[in-house]
């Protein structure tokens, strides 16, 4: 027997090391803080609490308090502590053996002796000020000196000379730039994933020991995340803007004072954009201000959602630390770090008016253009193509841009005489979440208009995708448009249809002043399906549930996502669709 702890005692030495650290930071106090209690899982709080209260009732024992007297006696014989000596000697005791206990977990017994030793230099260095020990019993200072990293390496603690990395990640020692963030990154990108049980049963691996670096643990939460790949990069993101603001590069090291200074200097500091020129990358956080000392108030610092969002995915990296076993010294609120927006949340996307729209779509691109090279200059020519079709249908269904923008030929579909669009992923995009799956009948005017001879086209040149102009750059390869794998969820997807509708937009609304943006269309038909009364003015004409089944919003309860068919009826949805207005100056 090594001396390693079985699985229910090294719980308990968890938990106990838990209550220790919080009577260290919040004093000798019997009850447990609810922020430290919060931070353990719910099935714990109990014992947890138990464990506070013990130790409560021992360190104010005078049992405890003459033992931690004689035991400074023996380290310094002529020592004759006054009261106030005497307490502090009493919470220096607390501290070792915090220190103490988070060793023993990892320490074997036949390493016991110096972890003693460890613990006793631990404690003339807080109160006694390292007096020199009996030289034929105790370790010299020097000695002490030389084997305290050592004994921090086994216990997996913060150790600035080694601490304990993912494998193949170092810590950036000179310039912490956007070039060597990127290096660290990749690094921990590429770590291996955690073998699997061999099935031989003397190789069951009880305890794993992490890498305490920040880009290390943020690739492992967002390997076992489910969200879209640009959520997880964006996670990974604000872990390089937290290292190349503040310098910490372990999660560990962490401190309250770090989170507040990341906050403030995404809102007061940081350009609006960085890191985009080539030698923005080789610049330090301090140069990179310097040079934008005299950038004016308007291109400095974030919105309150972006440093929200950068605050988020740092509490989530240190929640996600502690599930590995890893000290992390505080719950972070974010109550505070970051500034309120003054806009209402229906202030914060503008939303097109049944009038705006109009004027949009009376633009020559869908009233008639001069040719295909001159399309925002009126004339009588219509193109029928990616620019016409898709805005069209994102304005009479409500349909989010990728979506329409991602469809396959094969997603036009008819049943009992309705045609709709099938909106479900497919290997050139995935959807926002599940329940964005749905089925979307087409509004007569689309129809009108002549989609479905479009669609048929498509099909006779054996085209897979319907609008194949649409999609990125990079997946328009012929052997990346006959995959049938699914891919995932990209908000950008749709980003080639950006110039020409900001250009149409502009134009059409005299510049623009309201910020209308693709999804303002979206916003469009939810609002104008809320809003629709019938004759007596307070009816209203369209369902929540068949609102919420058009847009693809999330069900509100167990009977709408639980218990119904996973295809809506077309019927109801159809009249809903029928209910948008029409566009009355779109030429055919």
């Amino acid at each position: 027997m090594d001396g390693s702890l079985t699985s229910e005692r090294a719980r308990t030495q968890r938990l106990e090391v838990h209550a220790l650290r919080s009577l260290v930071e919040n004093g000798l106090r019997e009850h447990m803080p609810f922020d430290q209690i919060r931070a353990l899982p719910k099935t714990e709080w109990r014992e947890a609490c138990k464990i506070q209260k013990d130790l409560f009732e021992l360190f104010k024992s005078s049992e405890f308090t003459a033992e931690v007297v004689n035991r400074a006696k023996e380290m310094t014989p002529h020592l004759d502590p006054t009261e106030l000596e005497t307490l502090e000697l009493r919470w220096a005791a607390v501290k070792a053996r915090m220190a103490a206990h988070e060793a023993v977990a990892a320490i074997p017994a036949q390493q016991a002796e110096t972890a003693c030793h460890e613990a006793e230099a631990m404690l003339r260095k807080i109160r006694l000020g390292n007096p020199a020990p009996d030289a034929e019993n105790k370790p010299s200072s020097e000695e002490v000196a030389v084997q305290e990293p050592e004994g921090l390496a086994h216990l997996g603690q913060v150790d600035t000379a080694s601490p304990l990395l993912t494998p193949g990640v170092a810590l950036i020692t000179g310039r912490i730039t956007a070039k060597t963030l990127y290096a660290q990154r990749d690094a921990a990108l590429s770590q291996p994933v955690d073998e699997a049980f061999s099935g031989i049963a003397d190789q069951v691996k009880v305890e794993r020991i992490y890498g305490q670096d920040l880009f290390g643990t943020a690739v492992r939460m967002c390997r076992k995340q489910t969200s879209r790949q640009g959520s997880k990069d964006q996670k990974l993101k604000s872990v390089a803007l937290f290292i190349y603001t503040t310098g910490v590069q372990l999660v560990t090291d962490i401190r309250t004072h770090h989170i507040e200074s990341f906050a403030r200097i995404l809102r007061d500091e940081l350009p609006k954009t960085y890191w985009k020129a080539p030698r923005e990358q080789s610049l330090t956080f301090k140069e990179l201000r310097e040079i934008n000392v005299s950038t004016s108030d308007a291109k400095i610092g974030l919105a309150a959602a972006s440093i929200e969002r950068h605050v988020t995915a740092l509490k989530s990296v240190m929640t996600y630390a502690r599930r590995e076993g890893h000290h992390v010294p505080f719950l972070l609120r974010i109550a505070g770090l970051v500034p309120q927006d003054p806009r209402t949340e229906a202030e914060k996307r503008a939303v097109f008016t049944e009038t705006d729209v109009q004027r949009l779509f009376a633009h020559p691109l869908w009233s008639g253009c001069k040719n295909k090279l001159r399309r925002h200059q009126p004339g009588q020519q219509v193109f029928k193509d990616h620019h016409y079709w898709i805005n069209l249908i994102l304005a009479l269904t409500g349909a989010r841009r990728g979506e329409i923008a991602g469809l396959l030929a094969m997603d036009v579909l008819a049943e009992g005489g309705i045609p709709y669009v099938y909106i479900r992923p497919n290997h050139l995009r995935g959807l926002k979440k599940v329940h964005c799956k749905r089925r979307i009948p087409l509004h007569p005017q689309i129809l009108e208009l002549g989609f479905l001879d479009f669609v048929e086209s498509a099909r006779d040149r054996g085209a897979i995708a319907l609008f194949p102009e649409a999609i990125p750059a990079r997946s328009r390869a012929p052997e990346s448009i006959s995959e049938h794998a699914t891919a995932i969820y990209n908000e950008k997807f749709g980003d080639g249809l950006d110039h020409i509708w900001r250009e149409c937009l502009t134009r059409a609304l005299d510049g623009n002043p309201e910020r209308y943006t693709f999804h303002s269309l979206r916003h469009y038909v939810n609002d104008t399906l809320l809003n629709l009364r019938a004759a007596d003015g307070m009816t209203k004409l369209v369902n929540d549930t068949d609102r919420r089944d058009l847009l693809g919003h999330q069900p509100i309860d167990v009977n709408e996502a639980t218990y119904r068919r996973e295809e809506k009826p077309l019927g109801p949805l159809f009249e809903v669709v029928k209910l948008l207005p029409c566009l009355a100056k779109v030429g055919s």
